[in-house]
């Protein structure tokens, strides 16, 4: 029997009165249903990048068996048949595996790897739009996910292993919203339509807070283009003085130790893999977090400010009594932009919110200003009001409004272009960091002339870098493949 507790609304209602007059539990009609689909470009793309990785490995595994390669030959070619095996697999299942979600006013027909039955409205409790587990990516913004809860007594025939955020309830979970093919504010508008009072949206990243202000993006088109370029300039720069003054005289300083002496070279090797390694944090904390602030997203709810990178979840107090306004050049990494900043390790100021482009200078939007001044203003902190006042000296010299689109004289950019673009920049890089990957190794080989312990030390170091490089590789060849073909798909499409 359906739940007496859910609400129906007026689309089921019609189509279960059509569906009784049938007789069956079957879809009526492919407009009274939302179905669901994996995107066929991302199936293309992992079966080829698949088949292409399982290829790889059996040439390794052919070589291995054919030639003499030694023990160190044996263990890195083994280990690169393994990853291929392991990745190429999971790439192939993953493109060939059913993946087919029809929900209509009858129930779910659902064939995924995680669940594979029909399921009636009456044997569904709820069904959740939820944000990912924490641990999920280790930091990295996840895709929603949409569990569904079954109906007490009702057994899905798979383990319910996630827990749904309603009461403690159990949950499966059928697939997250990355991997269909299906606008995120139509399958809301579908799923609460056909699940009436079963539907809950609990995704803090779809759902604005009742009476949030978020602020504009910063800078917009097309100056966000512009320091986009500023920004990427600048990173190269950093990239090729981090190799040639770290990198390359520590592998120059070890190999020469080694040749004095084994245990010199040692000593200087654990000296200059502590160095390298300060030196590379040291950069990316100065110099990350402007690219994170530039590519992120802000609200005002309530007295905190809300901000993040694709999604707001970092929370800051605005009535913190912390809150200061630096002007550019107190924190380093950020050009001409002045800060909204709060005290953080150490007491060393943490950037919050630009107020100005690192780039130009060019103040953020009368409009934004004076929505942080309101709140700023009202602190009980005499130095949170400080920084308001300060906000609204800023108001007064800034745009009313910032252009949301290109100026006229500006070309407007595709978004399959831009998508591509970034795509070309990525696979670069994995070009460039195979450099140093390469004169890691070769830095070895240099000192194991002269050296049984740093020499292998240093190849060792160099395999494992490979390793690493590989997945990073792949991942970025993955992405050009995806742009490629998507751009394909819609040319297909346009010819039509």
């Amino acid at each position: 029997m359906v739940d007496p507790g859910a609400t129906v609304s007026p689309v089921q209602a019609s189509l279960r009165a059509r569906a009784d007059a049938v007789g069956r539990f079957e879809p009526v009609s492919d407009d009274d249903q939302v179905k669901l689909r994996r995107p066929y470009i991302d199936r293309v793309v992992a079966f080829l990048f698949g088949m292409l990785l399982l290829g790889g490995a059996a040439s390794v595994a052919y070589a291995t068996v054919t030639e003499d390669l030694g023990w160190v030959g044996l263990l890195f070619c083994g280990a690169v048949v393994l990853l291929g095996l392991a990745i190429g697999g999971s790439l192939v299942w993953h493109a060939v595996v059913p993946f087919r979600v029809d929900v209509d006013a009858i129930g779910w027909s659902v064939r995924t790897p995680k669940l594979n039955r029909y399921v009636r409205w009456d044997e569904v409790a709820a069904v959740v739009l939820a944000d990912a587990p924490a641990t999920a990516r280790r930091g990295i913004t996840a895709a929603p996910r949409l569990l569904l809860v079954p109906a007490a007594g009702v057994s899905l025939g798979v383990p319910l292993s996630e827990e749904s955020g309603l009461g403690g309830q159990a949950a499966v979970e059928l697939f997250q919203l990355s991997e269909v093919d299906h606008g995120e504010e139509l399958l809301l508008r579908d799923l609460a339509a056909l699940a009436g009072g079963r539907f809950h949206n609990l995704c803090r990243q779809l759902t604005r807070p009742a009476g949030a202000i978020p602020l504009r993006r910063f800078p917009d088109e097309p100056d966000h283009a512009r320091l986009t370029r500023w920004l990427d300039r600048r990173k190269a720069l950093l990239f090729a003085g981090w190799y040639l003054l770290v990198l390359v005289p520590s592998l120059l300083f070890i190999g020469l130790a080694t040749q004095r002496d084994e245990l010199l070279g040692g000593i200087v090797l654990v000296a200059c893999a502590a160095g390298i390694g300060a030196a590379t944090f040291k950069i990316w904390r100065i110099f990350g977090g402007c690219r994170n602030l530039v590519d992120g997203t802000a609200m005002i709810n309530g007295t905190d400010l809300v901000t993040g990178v694709d999604t707001p979840t970092h929370r800051t107090s605005l009535h913190s009594g912390i809150v200061d306004i630096l002007r550019p050049g107190s924190v380093r990494g950020y050009g001409k932009a002045w800060l909204l900043t709060q005290p953080g390790h150490k007491g060393r100021p943490t950037a919050e919110l630009l107020l100005s482009d690192p780039r130009t200078g060019r103040l953020r939007s009368r409009e934004d200003l004076c929505a942080l001044e309101a709140v700023l203003r009202v602190s009980p902190y005499e130095r949170d009001r400080a920084a308001g006042q300060q906000l609204q000296e800023f108001a007064m010299q800034a745009p009313e409004v910032l252009p949301t689109t290109p100026s006229p004289a500006a070309v407007p950019a595709s978004a399959y272009a831009t998508a591509l673009w970034h795509a070309v920049k990525g696979v670069g890089r994995a070009v460039v960091l195979f450099g140093v990957v390469g004169t890691v190794a070769i830095g070895g080989g240099w000192a194991v002339e002269n050296s049984a312990v740093v020499g292998p030390a240093l190849i060792l170091t160099a395999a494992g870098l490979f390793g690493v490089w590989i997945l990073y590789a792949l991942y970025r060849t993955w992405g050009l493949l995806d742009a490629l073909l998507t751009i394909a798909a819609r040319a297909i499409r346009g010819a039509r």
